[in-house]
C-alpha cells in the first residue's frame, strides 16, 4: 500500500488578507526576453531598473514590465522561456510561446512557485498583429493558462482578441466552469504614451492591458484589501483603449460575453470597468474576481496557521489553540472590512471538535477537520439614483441610472 504523507488541505467549500504583499496578488509574467539570466526559474523584480538590467529593455515583455511598474506595480516575477533572438519571425515565436505554455516543464515551475498567484503571458497580445487566422492560437493559449491556474492559489489574467467578432467568438467558447472561476479577461488593447520607435512623432505603442491590470490588482489589495474589487481604477501612461466605450458596452452587455471592458471617460481618463471572472453564472459567488482572490488569500493564510498543528495531539486542547489562532486572524480581517456583518457572529464562524466536525473514525484516521463559514461581500455594480423635485404645488419625479 502506498504511503500517504501528512499534510494540510483545504476543501473547496463556500468559504469565503493581509501581508506586506499578498502572494495571490503578485503576478508571474511568462514569455521570451531580450536577455536571459535564468531560464526556467521565476525571477523576482521590484523595480523597472531591475527589470531592464536583468531582462533587457527591448521586446514585448520588456514593455509589459514597464507598463506594470509605471502603473504602480510593486513586485512581480518573470519566467523567461528563452531569448527572443532565437526566432526568425514573430509568427514562429508566438507558435513557440503557445507550445511552451503547455509543456510539463512550465507546469512544474508553476507548481513549485510559492511566491506568485497571478498568471499572464502578455506576448499573446501580438496575435492581434498577425495577418493569418489566429483564433486557434488564442484558444490554445487561453486553455493552457486556464489549466495552469488550477494549481494552488492561481488566477489567470487573459486578454481577448482586439477584433470584436474574434473576441466574441473566443469568449463564447465553452470552457470548464471550474476553469472559468479561476480566470478573468479584459478588452481591448491599450494605446499607451510610449512613443513607437518606428515613428515617434505620431505613433504610440499598443500594449496588452494585462500588465496594467496586474498592477491595479496588486495596488488595490495593498491599499484597501484583497476583498476590494479591482475596478473603477484609472490607468497611467495610457492614452485610450483601441476601441471606444460604446462598442465595449454593446459587446459585453448585450451578447452575454463575460469579460471586463476598459473604458475611456471624457475628462477623467481610462479606467478598468469590470470585476467579473469568466464564469457565466449570476448565482455563483465566484463570478467576482475579488471573491476568488479573497478565497485564495484565505486558503494560503489558514494553511500556514494550520501547518504548525500537524503531529500535535488531536484533542480538545489542540482544537482550542487552533480555533483561537484562526479566530484572531479572521476577526482582524472582518474589522478591516473583508466580510459582511455588523456583528462578529454575522461575519464568520469556526467549528472544530468531536461530534461537531469529526467522528471517532476521523480521529482514528488522524484527521482534524475544521469548518469555517464566512459572509461574502458583493460589489455595487449597478447604482440607481432616484431624485425627487418638490416644487410645493407639484412634484416631479425622475430616475437616473448610474
Amino acid at each position: 500500500m502506498a504511503m500517504v504523507l501528512p499534510r494540510v488541505s483545504v476543501g473547496d467549500t463556500l468559504l469565503t488578507a493581509e501581508s506586506t504583499d499578498d502572494p495571490v496578488t503578485i503576478p508571474l509574467f511568462i514569455g521570451y526576453t531580450a536577455q536571459v539570466e535564468e531560464s526556467g526559474v521565476p525571477v523576482a523584480l521590484a523595480s523597472l531598473a531591475e527589470a531592464n538590467a536583468r531582462f533587457g529593455e527591448t521586446g514585448t515583455l520588456a514593455w509589459a514590465l514597464r507598463h506594470f511598474f509605471d502603473n504602480n506595480g510593486r513586485i512581480c516575477y518573470v519566467y523567461s522561456l528563452g531569448d527572443t533572438a532565437q526566432w526568425s519571425s514573430d509568427a514562429d515565436r508566438l507558435d513557440a510561446l503557445v507550445a511552451a505554455l503547455q509543456t510539463p516543464e512550465l507546469t512544474a515551475a508553476v507548481m513549485d512557485d510559492t511566491h506568485s498567484g497571478l498568471l499572464l503571458a502578455p506576448e499573446l497580445s501580438e496575435l492581434n498583429d498577425q495577418t493569418t487566422d489566429t483564433l486557434d492560437l488564442w484558444y490554445q493559449g487561453w486553455q493552457a493558462l486556464l489549466e495552469l491556474a488550477q494549481y494552488e492559489r492561481r488566477f489567470a489574467l487573459l486578454e481577448l482578441p482586439e477584433a470584436p467578432e474574434t473576441a466574441k467568438t473566443l469568449a463564447l467558447n465553452t470552457f470548464s466552469p471550474d476553469y472559468c472561476r479561476n480566470a478573468a479577461a479584459w478588452w481591448p488593447r491599450l494605446e499607451t504614451s510610449y512613443a513607437d520607435e518606428l515613428d515617434s512623432a505620431i505613433s504610440y505603442r499598443r500594449l496588452s492591458p494585462l500588465p496594467a491590470v496586474a498592477a491595479a490588482i496588486q495596488l488595490s489589495a495593498k491599499t484597501y484589501g484583497v476583498w476590494k474589487a479591482p475596478a473603477n481604477i484609472a490607468l497611467l501612461k495610457t492614452i485610450r483603449p483601441t476601441y471606444d466605450t460604446a462598442l465595449a458596452q454593446s459587446l459585453f452587455t448585450q451578447t452575454g460575453v463575460f469579460a471586463n471592458p476598459i473604458c475611456s471617460f471624457p475628462g477623467k481618463g481610462v479606467y478598468l470597468w469590470g470585476c467579473r471572472t469568466l464564469l457565466n453564472d449570476d448565482t455563483s459567488p465566484w463570478r467576482y474576481i475579488q471573491t476568488r482572490l479573497l478565497m485564495n488569500s484565505i486558503e494560503h493564510r489558514l494553511k500556514n496557521i494550520a501547518r504548525s498543528f500537524v503531529f500535535e495531539p488531536n484533542n480538545a486542547l489542540t482544537w482550542m489553540k487552533l480555533k483561537g489562532q484562526l479566530w484572531s486572524w479572521l476577526r482582524q480581517q472582518w474589522l478591516a472590512g473583508a466580510f459582511y456583518g455588523t456583528q462578529e457572529e454575522e461575519a464568520f464562524s469556526i467549528a472544530v471538535g468531536l461530534d461537531e466536525t469529526m467522528t471517532a473514525d476521523d480521529l482514528s484516521a488522524g484527521r482534524m477537520i475544521v469548518n469555517i463559514q464566512l459572509a461574502l461581500l458583493a460589489p455595487a455594480e449597478f447604482i440607481d439614483l432616484t431624485i425627487t423635485l418638490d416644487a410645493r404645488a407639484s412634484t416631479t419625479q425622475f430616475e437616473e441610472n448610474a
